[in-house]
């Protein structure tokens, strides 16, 4: 979130040395994200920890939240498991050893604090940086799961839950005029003019369903959000995957379409070098994974504005992301997918 909580500061020191018997000495608010509020603690000179707080009265929190009772002792598991080129934060136990806490509406989540600057920024990133990004997803589609926590395990699916949402929000923005908030007012003449071609798109995306269900595809353990802004890369050149709440049993294409485009022969460079033997990709499922991807985000920034009691300064931030981190981007997505299909056989590359 891009504001912090009210009365933040009472409420985490209370909720810190209650569930974690943890005096803090400094809160600090990271400004990231529309999901969860953010914060690094400082407990001890010198000793930090990352808190995140989901609220589970928001839609966005419902579902984070639920998602947490997989992805924190997922997280837990590759923490503790020294894979290969990647590692995951540490989730903190209470003090009665469940792996986060609730009070009212909020659920809490502490892990150890990872030094660094994220990727976020690294775009256009290099190929020797795709090539360790390959490996690190790979060493995670290793993973085997304990039997307690495969049977709780999520599994993608060829599903898109928010296109019941994504036409009703697109066909009320119809409604907003000048008598409307300015943001609402930016918002409609942002995407308005363009539902037509996210019509098209939401249909391009069907059809790609369509054809990866023609194409089983074996299933593997997922990070499911594998961008830069959810990766630390370490002096030593160890990368650090944040936010496993994304994480899900799936075909690896699920982390892999996030390279489809020209970085694509750098992945798979990366990738192979951890499974050592060829892998083939199915560009149905490369191509539905991006093109759904971009229909979710949009789903979720409609739904937050039109639905949520936002602050304008979180509003503005959603606004700002559906015009430069989604619709520009669609174009991209469609030219990947189709060089994809282009240099493919039988479907595969």
């Amino acid at each position: 979130m891009k504001s912090p909580l009210k009365d933040d500061n009472a409420l985490i020191r209370a909720v810190l040395w209650e569930q974690w018997n943890l005096e803090v000495r400094g809160i600090y608010f990271i400004p990231i994200g529309d999901s969860a509020y953010s914060y690094r603690l400082e407990v001890e000179p010198d000793q930090w920890y990352y808190l995140k707080v989901v609220d589970r009265e928001s839609y966005a929190g419902q579902r984070v939240a639920a998602h947490m009772n997989f992805s924190l002792p997922l997280q837990q598991l590759v923490a503790k498991q020294y894979l290969a080129k990647v590692s995951a934060p540490l989730p903190q136990a209470t003090i009665t050893g469940t792996l986060h806490a609730l009070h009212g509406p909020f659920l809490f989540a502490l892990y150890t604090f990872i030094q660094g600057e994220t990727l976020a920024d690294a775009y256009p990133m290099t190929p020797a940086l795709i090539q360790r990004i390959g490996q690190a997803l790979a060493s995670v589609h290793t993973i085997q799961l304990p039997e307690a926590l495969r049977h709780r395990s999520p599994q993608d699916s060829l599903t898109a839950p928010f296109e019941d949402t994504l036409l009703p929000d697109l066909a009320a923005l119809e409604n907003i005029s000048a008598h409307d908030a300015p943001s609402l007012q930016r918002l409609r003449e942002i995407v308005w003019p363009r539902r037509k071609y996210i019509q098209a798109f939401l249909a391009h995306s069907q059809e790609y369903a369509r054809k990866a269900q023609q194409t089983p595809a074996a299933s593997v353990i997922c990070h499911g959000d594998a961008w830069g802004g959810n990766m630390i890369l370490s002096p030593s050149g160890q990368l650090t995957l944040l936010d496993w709440e994304s994480a899900v049993i799936a075909p690896p294409e699920r982390d892999a379409f996030m390279y489809m485009g020209s970085d694509f022969a750098a992945f798979n460079t990366g990738y192979r070098t951890i499974h050592q033997k060829p892998t083939h990709w199915h560009t149905s499922w490369l191509a539905y994974y991006a093109y759904r991807i971009q229909l979710r985000n949009l789903a979720h920034w409609l739904h937050n504005i039109l639905h949520e009691p936002l602050d304008e300064v979180q509003r503005g931030n959603d606004i700002t992301m559906i015009e430069y981190h989604c619709l520009d981007r669609w174009e991209g997505v469609e030219r990947a997918a189709q060089e994809l299909e282009a240099r493919s056989i039988d479907g595969l590359i």
